[in-house]
């Protein structure tokens, strides 16, 4: 009775922390309390007879081995190029994930400076579209042409932001 109040004791204080830990924050969270989960299952099997006492030591053994893992991997030389590379990793993701999200706020995408200027001509040569075309076929022209060449689907960063830079140069015209 006593163990299952204090079972009941602890996922309250685990919901409790975890409605106030930071979204990016919660996996990790859910990690570890599945960690600490499984250790006590494994004791709580290996006490009552249903495990063997060295699988009851693996388990809880193994998120300290994780910890310690962390914790002297970063004095370690052999490890600490690892570690930067899994880190400057995680960085750069967050960045482009930071750059992508100010990107879809600010609605488009700056040209890059490497990019030449795209001309109204160049513009409805990329889109095949004639120099009456309306806007619909240029929205629909612009579609087509973003499906073939998505970075996502196969096609390259380059021809999806010419390909954007021609359909916004040529509704800008609709615009004025």
């Amino acid at each position: 009775m006593i163990l299952l109040i204090a079972v009941g004791i602890f996922a309250w204080l685990a919901v409790q922390q975890f409605k106030y830990t930071p979204p990016e924050r919660r996996r990790k969270l859910i990690l570890q309390y599945l960690l600490i989960a499984l250790a006590l299952a494994a004791v709580l099997l290996a006490v009552t007879g249903r495990l063997h006492w060295v699988g009851a030591a693996v388990a809880v053994v193994l998120p300290l081995i994780n910890r310690l893992w962390r914790t002297f991997g970063r004095h370690l030389p052999w490890i600490a190029p690892l570690i930067a590379k899994h880190a400057q990793a995680k960085a750069e993701k967050e960045r482009a994930k930071k750059a992508n999200t100010e990107e879809q706020a600010s609605g488009h995408k700056a040209q890059r400076p490497s990019e030449p200027p795209l001309t109204v001509a160049e513009a409805r040569k990329i889109l095949c579209v004639s120099a009456d075309a309306s806007k619909e076929e240029i929205i629909g022209a612009h579609r087509k042409l973003i499906q073939k060449f998505h970075p996502d689907r196969g096609g390259n960063d380059y021809l999806a932001s010419r390909i954007n830079a021609a359909k916004a140069l040529l509704l800008k015209q609709f615009d004025q």
